[in-house]
């Protein structure tokens, strides 16, 4: 007897990568590195994403919200421009979102550690 698998090509593979798939694979590495740094708050991981670009505004004298809300704006047009683009493959639009939330991610990171580093040089 023999058995017959299927196996999909890469393109009906990465076809179905849903939207929320590539939202999680922006925001979801910041989250692990605020929940890593200490901060368990569940809100705070959420939007760990939005501090890389909101803190040059917070430092610009910018209210916080505000800054939050600029950077929610101007990643949320990224990502609608990323989903609805049409020359970008599936697995381009995945490639796409996973670099970006790894590179928010690292900056996130160098924030967090130039942070700590403030803090122990004050003391």
């Amino acid at each position: 007897m023999m058995l017959f698998v299927y196996i999909p090509t890469q393109e009906v593979r990465y076809s179905k990568f849903a939207r929320l798939t590539l939202f999680l694979c922006v925001m979801l590495p910041s989250s692990v590195v605020i929940w890593m740094g200490g901060d368990h708050d569940l809100l705070a991981c959420a939007m760990g994403f939005l501090w890389p670009l909101a803190l040059p505004f917070s430092l610009a004298n910018f209210p916080v919200v505000g800054a939050l809300c600029c950077s929610a704006l101007v990643q949320a047009s990224v990502f609608f421009l990323m989903v609805r683009s049409r020359k970008l493959t599936p697995r381009g639009k995945a490639t796409f979102a996973i670099t970006w939330g790894m590179f928010f991610a690292l900056l996130l990171r160098l924030i967090l550690a130039y942070q700590a580093w403030l803090v122990a040089w004050q003391a």
